[in-house]
């Protein structure tokens, strides 16, 4: 697998540390707020997979098998919004278990000799299995708790948290930060208001 494509972070933060940065590159192939989506057509799908070191293998995705890229990129985003605080998702974790059911790991050597798990399977389910790998390797880590989704609902950007204590809630505290504390700050005017009101 090649080094996956390093896009521009929100507020200038580094990328996650290592084959972490695949799953944070994953899920970060939509952008919620603006657009656009890498994985919107198949065509657009095999051209991020390409660029990330996943080529599409002896059979071309089909419209399911972008289905199910999408699939699970927003449910492994639901599990980075509970690294951020937000409940628990069942139906994520159950869908992200049904997929990787289909998405077999094999031991393997590296170029170093050193034994390790790749993906049985080559295409998306090859793909699939490999950011899935990660993911398990990260909770190993202790590293994936601090990828997280960004707090402010528009945005969701998938974001490495580096503070000591764990703190970050923001992509960006420039903007999704502020325009949270803005939003907050405008309810509890309303709310203030309303009571006064009465």
């Amino acid at each position: 697998m090649t080094e996956p494509q390093r896009v521009r972070q929100p507020g200038d933060r580094e990328v996650a540390p290592g084959r972490l940065a695949l799953v944070q590159s994953f899920v970060n192939s939509v952008n919620v707020e603006f657009g656009p989506d890498a994985f919107a057509s198949v065509p657009s799908l095999v051209r991020w997979m390409e660029r990330n070191g996943f080529p599409a293998g002896a059979g071309a995705p089909t419209e399911a098998d972008r289905a199910e890229a999408v699939a699970v990129r927003e449910a492994l985003r639901a599990l980075m919004r509970a690294n951020n605080g937000a409940g628990d998702d069942p139906e994520a974790r159950a869908l992200i278990e049904r997929v990787a059911a289909g998405c077999p790991l094999v031991l393997g050597f590296g170029a170093d000799g050193a034994p390790g798990l790749r993906p049985a399977g080559t295409g998306t389910r090859g793909m699939i299995a490999q950011v899935l790998g990660i993911v398990v390797e990260a909770v190993h880590e202790g590293t994936w708790p601090r990828l997280k989704s960004c707090h402010e609902h528009r945005c969701e950007w998938a974001f490495y948290d580096r503070a000591r204590n764990r703190s970050g809630r923001w992509c960006s505290m420039a903007v999704c930060g502020t325009r949270s504390k803005m939003q907050a700050y405008r309810q509890g005017r309303r709310a203030a208001a309303s009571a006064g009101a009465r």
